[in-house]
C-alpha cells in the first residue's frame, strides 16, 4: 500500500528517510530517520546557550486520480533541545519524553530516528484496501541563541541596554548588527526544512 523513499534536501547532506510502514493490530505505523539533521555546528550552538527546535509534520494523503489528493490524518511531534551548564547535560524535551545525558549522541538519536509514528488504526482512518496512500513527512530545525533571543527581545520592547553592557556583550557590533541578527533569526536564517514523501 505504501512504499519507502528517501528523499534528499541540501544537496547529499540531509536526508528524510521513510524507512518502514506496516500495519499491527490494524494500526498504520511508519519509521523515519532524519539524517544529518543535526550536526557539530548545532552541538555548538546548543552548548554555547542555544536551545534548538525540531518540528516534524506527518501527513497521510489518499491520491484522486484528476483531482486533488485527500489529506486523511495529519500528526505533530516536536522536541526541544537545550544545554544546562550548571549540569553539563544536554536535555530534551517533547510531549512524551524528557531526557537528560551527557551524550549528545542520544539526543541526536531521539530526534532523528523515529521508530513508530502512529496514524490511527484502519478503521478510524477508514482506509480502502483498493485505494492509492502516501505519506508526507515535513521537518523543520531552527537554532535560535540566548544572545538572539535576548536582542529580539529588547528590540521589540523598545528598551535598550546600557551602552557599557551592549559594549561588553558585543563587542565592535553596532545595532544595525544586532538588528539584522535577530530578523536573520527571526526570517529563519540557519534553519533547515525539509520534506519526504512516500511513493
Amino acid at each position: 500500500m505504501l512504499a519507502p523513499v528517501a528523499v534528499s534536501a541540501q544537496g547529499e547532506e540531509t536526508t528524510i528517510d521513510v524507512s518502514a510502514v506496516w500495519l499491527i493490530e490494524n494500526e498504520l505505523l511508519c519509521s523515519v530517520v532524519a539524517a544529518n539533521l543535526l550536526d557539530e555546528s548545532a552541538r555548538e550552538t546548543i552548548r554555547e546557550g542555544g536551545t534548538a527546535a525540531v518540528d516534524y509534520s506527518f501527513e497521510l494523503y489518499r491520491h484522486r486520480r484528476g483531482w486533488f489528493d485527500s489529506l486523511i490524518e495529519s500528526r505533530d511531534l516536536q522536541f526541544r533541545i537545550s544545554y544546562d551548564a550548571f549540569e553539563r547535560q544536554y536535555r530534551l524535551i517533547s510531549p512524551d519524553l524528557r531526557l537528560k545525558t551527557e551524550d549528545f549522541t542520544k539526543v541526536v538519536t531521539q530526534c532523528t530516528s523515529l521508530n513508530e509514528v502512529s496514524f490511527g488504526t484502519m478503521d478510524e482512518l477508514r482506509l480502502d484496501p483498493q485505494a492509492l496512500y502516501y505519506i508526507v513527512v515535513r521537518v523543520r530545525y531552527q537554532p535560535m541563541s540566548v544572545e538572539t533571543i535576548d536582542d529580539l527581545r529588547d528590540w521589540v520592547s523598545g528598551s535598550g541596554r546600557d551602552e557599557e553592557e551592549r559594549n561588553n556583550r558585543n563587542r565592535g557590533e553596532g545595532f544595525g548588527s544586532r538588528v539584522a541578527r535577530v530578523l536573520m533569526s527571526a526570517a529563519g536564517f540557519g534553519e533547515e526544512d525539509l520534506q519526504g514523501e512516500s511513493t
